[in-house]
């Protein structure tokens, strides 16, 4: 098995955090300040997600730098969930700020009051700029992280949130249509659901066990199943340690124990180089073990359960050859 460190330099997306951070917390105190002297929910409901963005950003460099910590005897894994953890916040934290933007629009909706367009256009240029530099360094590091993801997407809202409010400005100032505040406030709260949905979503899959997006278990099984000496695999396993970083383990019933130790480095070496898996760990076997205790967790045996369910026993093993352990 392959040894790999936690701790290092801190990565790309680690610094484009921190200058995210320090840039959204400056343009936070000037817009908060701009929104209650203008009075406008566009600018206030997007001074909080601006604030909600320094906080997103804080709890992703937290995160990181707890996942950077090598493992220990408390925890063999190490601390590499800490980021789909901050993820999990981030998405939560997401997830109430949108509830909070379309609950304020919904209570303005029905008594939009005049607004000073002046100030927001200045403060909404002023948030663009750093919001663009902001997107600009952490855009490549959130494609394969998701907890630089979930930061990003707070980022994104704010950019979003400017956007509107240069939106707004211009129609109340050419139309007079006071309403736009609110339903422009309340269709981003709307985006800034589905996408914190999506955050939530994927970080409770991985803290579920669940199969790396991307991976194809049966594909891989068949893989290992055409490795010279193989007569079966079970008991096949893969899950995300964190982003980016994919682990599998497998039993493997093989006849030659003699070419235990060749079959170990190909199986090995096919898993690591032509599927990308980070960790992984194999068992060896020369015949069907007793694993009725873990039956539940094994999806080959389960699905070859249900393919000979219909068979009698004794024509089963006809059916499956060397492959079935009854």
């Amino acid at each position: 098995m392959a040894s790999h460190s936690h701790a290092g330099h801190m990565p790309s997306s680690g610094k484009a955090l921190v200058i995210s951070a320090w840039l959204t917390g400056v343009y936070f105190v000037i817009e908060l300040a701009v929104g209650l002297w203008t009075g406008s929910i566009a600018v206030l409901s997007d001074a909080f997600h601006t604030l909600s963005a320094v906080g997103g950003v804080l709890v992703a460099i937290i995160a990181q730098r707890i996942a950077r910590r090598p493992a220990d005897s408390a925890r063999s894994f190490g601390w590499y969930r800490a980021e789909i953890i901050g993820a999990l916040v981030n998405g939560g934290f997401l997830l109430g700020m949108a509830l909070l933007v379309i609950w304020m629009g919904a209570m303005r909706l029905g008594n939009p009051i005049h607004l000073a367009t002046g100030p927001m256009l200045w403060v909404a240029f002023g948030g663009l700029v750093t919001e663009v530099i902001s997107l600009g360094l952490m855009w490549q590091s959130s494609k394969d992280d998701l907890n630089a993801r979930g930061a990003l997407w707070h980022i994104i809202q704010t950019f979003v949130g400017s956007l509107l409010i240069i939106v707004t400005a211009l129609v109340i100032e050419f139309t007079g249509f006071l309403a736009i505040d609110p339903i422009l406030g309340m269709a981003f709260g709307v985006v800034l659901l589905w996408a914190s949905v999506g955050v939530i979503k994927e970080a409770v899959h991985i803290l579920m066990e669940g199969t790396p997006e991307g991976t194809d278990l049966e594909a891989v099984t068949t893989d290992l199943r055409g490795q010279d000496g193989v007569l079966d695999v079970h008991h096949v396993h893969a899950w995300t340690l964190t982003s980016g970083k994919h682990a599998f383990s497998a039993h493997i019933r093989h006849g030659e124990p003699a070419e235990a130790a060749d079959l170990l480095n190909r199986a090995y070496r096919r898993l690591t180089e032509q599927h990308g898996f980070h960790m992984v760990t194999l068992q060896l076997e020369t015949e069907c073990l007793d694993e009725r205790h873990a039956r539940d967790l094994d999806i080959v045996q389960i699905a070859a359960a249900k393919a000979a369910v219909a068979l009698p026993f004794n024509l089963r093993r006809d059916a499956f050859g060397d492959n079935f352990c009854p």
